[in-house]
């Protein structure tokens, strides 16, 4: 006589293995999340500073890329404050690091404060970097 079926063993052991790849999958999906979400902000912002630097040289008047950490926010203004623009950064994004006027400034003839931006979220950061000519790109 042959027995058919599995012992309650066999089936707790699968139960287990079932549950182990769900978690480990569900925590390899947040991480791939929140890595999507620092480089898609990380690359907006840098390609807005670009645009912004371009505007600066165009108008002949310099612009300010400034971050307003409480808010989690960055706006475009002109040195006498007139706000251009303004962006939140998207959830769960927030700045880790930015320099230490909390801005960065695009002359007229290109030039820029040199900085660092640096955003993320968990273990998972994203670099702008600004130099002094006013190149801006991902680090």
């Amino acid at each position: 006589m042959t027995r058919r079926g599995f012992t309650l063993i066999e089936t707790l052991a699968a139960v287990l293995l079932i549950a182990i790849l769900a978690r480990t999958t569900t925590l390899a999906m947040a991480s791939l999340t929140a890595s999507m979400a620092v480089g898609a902000a990380t690359r907006t912002l840098a390609q807005t500073m670009r645009e912004i630097r371009a505007r600066a040289m165009a108008e002949g008047l310099p612009l300010d890329v400034a971050f307003d950490v409480t808010a989690q926010r960055w706006t475009i203004r002109t040195t006498d404050g007139a706000v251009r623009r303004t962006e939140p950064l998207p959830a769960p994004v927030g700045f880790v690091s930015l320099p230490a006027a909390a801005r960065i400034r695009f002359t007229s003839s290109g030039t820029a404060d040199n900085g660092t931006v640096v955003l993320g979220t968990g273990a998972t950061t994203g670099r702008i970097v600004v130099n002094q000519r006013g190149r801006v790109r991902l680090g």
